[in-house]
């Protein structure tokens, strides 16, 4: 089972060794890093995590005691009720294609509605990436938005969203997720 935990400093040079080549760093992370990923810039969004109502929640996932992955929630807006699902990353390739993403999202969907309170999550994910768009549709995310790509139609954007009255429809709500109890 997976087991998200709070991302921390010590945590970023593992993060960077799995981010290979600048076209990996822009799918995983769209423009908001620069290659080569560097500890500075981890800092910077780390930053973002601390006080009583951070923009930004950084987690790591842990399979066991091995640390397999990465994931956010990202552009917290109290007021609205929502925030962006992103930074989703299944670190070795060993681990991939396993549903460890699957786990991991579902226990980053229960902390952003059932104990973070928000009532809508958004997420980007490109054209291309056509096995994480299945992912998401099949945990109840829906397009809502295509921003085209004049340049290269594969880097086209789809976001998508889920309000928690749809996540509850899926059943997602009650299922056991093995989650610490100090996440936030």
């Amino acid at each position: 089972m997976i087991k998200l935990i709070k991302f921390k400093e010590s945590d970023i040079q593992r993060l960077i060794s799995w981010i290979p080549d600048c076209k990996f760093l822009l799918q995983w992370a769209g423009p908001h890093y620069s290659y080569p990923l560097d500890e500075a810039q981890l800092l910077a969004t780390l930053d973002k995590t601390q006080g009583d109502s951070p923009s930004h929640y950084m987690y790591k996932a842990k399979l066991g005691t091995t640390t397999i992955g990465h994931i956010e929630l990202l552009s917290a807006d109290y007021a609205a009720g929502k925030a962006v699902l992103g930074r989703v990353l299944i670190g070795d390739e060993e681990y991939r294609g396993k549903g460890f993403g699957l786990e991991m999202i579902q226990s980053a969907m229960k902390i952003a509605f059932a104990e973070l309170g928000f009532t809508v999550l958004d997420l980007g994910v490109f054209k291309f990436n056509s096995g994480a768009i299945k992912l998401y549709e099949g945990l109840g995310f829906r397009p809502y938005r295509t921003i085209e790509n004049m340049d290269d139609e594969n880097w086209t954007l789809i976001r998508m969203n889920i309000s928690v009255g749809d996540w509850e429809k899926t059943g997602a709500a009650t299922r056991q997720t093995h989650l610490p109890m100090t996440l936030r």
